[in-house]
């Protein structure tokens, strides 16, 4: 065995078992040095909120000239992979209205707008997805899943051709109901989705009132987002509980304006 290993291995010596465990030993060792060495998560402090900013996780950034001015850096546009987290207060705690724009210029176009960028323009182009909501008083965000155990968000997905927004709720266990009654799906993995015109210079809110969580566009009331529960919650209803409006950030390129009134 040793002489068919040496002609297969020139130099084999015996010790190939041992030489692959130890370098196998040194590898992990590595590895587990940069896994240290990267997971600073713990030792960065959160940034301290500007204007109407509650709380805002260290990965979103805030403008040091303009308070409603957020920014996070990512490259995953094809799917939501929550990349921070804004809350903001409120002016009353039964009603309130956030509302948000994509910042414009030429990395954030829509339409036949996009369609004539070069290829180059078009793969650096920014703001595809983001989830608005509320979440509740008690809750504080990590910026990491915070959509499945801290509120009630609606996600923006753009198609690829920037032309129409794809809307579904988080949780997932929802539907969405129009103004005239019709149902559409909550599961991302379906095909009737909400859908919504995208332009640039877009005003795309949610409000929270009545117990009720509706999506707004352009001002004017579009779905509400209807929720399954086990507990005893007329449809349509949230439980009953201290919310605040926030913004749950992608791992996408996103530069957006949100305030609070």
């Amino acid at each position: 065995m040793a002489a068919a290993m040496e002609l297969l291995l020139p130099g084999y010596d015996g010790k190939f078992n041992t030489d692959l465990e130890k370098r196998s030993g040194e590898q992990k060792e590595w590895a587990e040095v940069l896994l240290d060495e990267d997971d600073d998560s713990e030792e960065l402090e959160a940034p301290v909120g500007r204007g109407q900013v509650r709380q805002l996780t260290f990965e979103v950034q805030q403008d040091e000239a303009d308070a409603t001015l957020f920014r996070v850096d990512g490259k995953d546009k094809s799917w939501f992979l929550q990349k921070g987290a804004v809350v903001f207060n409120r002016p009353s705690e039964s009603r309130f209205r956030l509302e948000v724009t994509f910042q414009a210029g030429l990395s954030s176009r829509f339409g036949d707008e996009y369609a004539e960028l070069s290829r180059a323009e078009q793969s650096s182009t920014i703001n595809w997805l983001l989830m608005a909501g509320i979440a509740r008083g008690g809750s504080e965000l990590t910026g990491y899943r915070d959509c499945k155990t801290s509120g009630f968000y609606f996600l923006f997905h753009l198609n690829y051709r920037r032309t129409r927004w794809r809307i579904i709720a988080c949780p997932h266990t929802a539907e969405l109901e129009d103004t005239a009654g019709k149902l559409y799906t909550g599961n991302p993995q379906d095909a009737d989705q909400f859908e919504l015109p995208a332009y640039e210079g877009q005003i795309l809110s949610v409000e929270y009132a009545d117990g009720e969580l509706w999506l707004l566009e352009a001002g004017l009331r579009r779905v509400r987002g209807i929720w399954a529960y086990n507990e005893a919650v007329p449809e349509g209803k949230l439980p009953a509980g201290d919310y605040y409006p926030t913004v749950l950030t992608s791992n996408c390129p996103t530069a957006f304006h949100a305030r609070v009134v």
